[in-house]
């Protein structure tokens, strides 16, 4: 009796997960948001509302780093680009960005969008347009 109730547990899953693929062909791991109020808010801030984001110290020297296995293996900072310029880590970035001009914040996770970066974005692409 028990193998029965698993069996059919087992089709109802796997036919959810189908129906679930065929309506969603593609899966979009980036996440992007405009910055519609101008605010005093810290990039750094902004960045931690995210949860696919782990944040690691606070200020200039905080690091940051993208969620999930490779990261906890293999921890890697992400890369930020500024207005379609390889800026390096947080540190370097928090510098010279005003966060008054921040018009949005497009962060990759998607090993295909990562892949035009290289090995620098190969711990995720955090892509900031100004005014």
């Amino acid at each position: 009796m028990k193998n029965k109730y698993f069996t059919l547990s087992l089709i109802f899953i796997l036919s959810g997960c189908i129906i679930n693929k065929s309506q969603n062909n593609t899966y979009n791991l980036n996440s992007e948001y405009e910055v519609k109020q101008k605010s005093n808010v810290s990039l750094i801030n902004r960045i931690r509302s995210n949860p696919g984001i782990y944040v690691e110290g606070y200020g200039d020297n905080a690091k940051v780093f993208m969620k999930g296995v490779s990261s906890i293996n293999f921890p890697k900072e992400i890369l930020f680009i500024l207005d379609g310029i390889q800026v390096g880590n947080y540190s370097k970035i928090s510098s010279i960005l005003d966060p008054l001009k921040i018009k949005s914040i497009k962060i990759l996770k998607n090993p295909v969008d990562l892949s035009m970066y290289g090995f620098m974005g190969s711990g995720g692409v955090i892509e900031i347009k100004t005014q």
